[in-house]
């Protein structure tokens, strides 16, 4: 991104899995950061959301509020014109597309996995006494990436294997 003369200090890098639409650098950016005369530069029009809709709403809000936006991939295209919100419009389609179609083989391959025996067994059922252990570790003042570190577990399993508990 050299030809922008963009400062290192601009730059914000952030993991986004398909399933989580949690992305706190770039909320940072859209809500704090970001003020009118700016440009906001992503390197691929799925950087800025997985639905079609999503993204041009994102579009129209950083045009109604004179915020620039360039799509490295696009050759510096102005996507606040006419003609810009066309191509982002196609293209956000195509991310669309390509999101769903990618789930629905992943769908498809699963299935069959399942129907072949031994293929397919999913996640590994977390020990009920891990979750004993997490739960006096937690009531003993002890944080939840400490309790996940000992008890070599992630922090994702740890915190939807106490929410099952909590809820039940």
């Amino acid at each position: 991104m050299d030809q922008y003369s963009i400062d290192a200090a601009n730059i914000v890098q952030e993991v986004w899995t398909g399933k989580s639409t949690d992305r706190p650098a770039l909320q940072q950016l859209l809500t704090k950061t970001l003020k009118s005369g700016d440009t906001l530069y992503v390197f691929h029009i799925s950087r800025l959301g997985r639905k079609a809709s999503e993204v041009l709403q994102l579009v129209d809000d950083l045009k109604d509020r004179g915020i620039g936006l360039v799509v490295y991939e696009l050759d510096s295209t102005d996507l606040t014109t006419p003609t810009g919100k066309l191509l982002l419009t196609m293209l956000a389609g195509l991310a669309e597309m390509e999101l769903e179609t990618l789930r629905e083989r992943q769908r498809i391959g699963i299935d069959r996995a399942k129907q072949e025996a031994g293929k397919y067994t999913g996640r590994a059922p977390v020990d009920p006494t891990l979750i004993d252990t997490a739960l006096q570790l937690k009531a003993n003042g002890m944080g939840i990436g400490a309790i996940a570190a000992q008890l070599k577990v992630g922090k994702s399993t740890l915190y939807r294997e106490l929410g099952k508990r909590a809820a039940a």
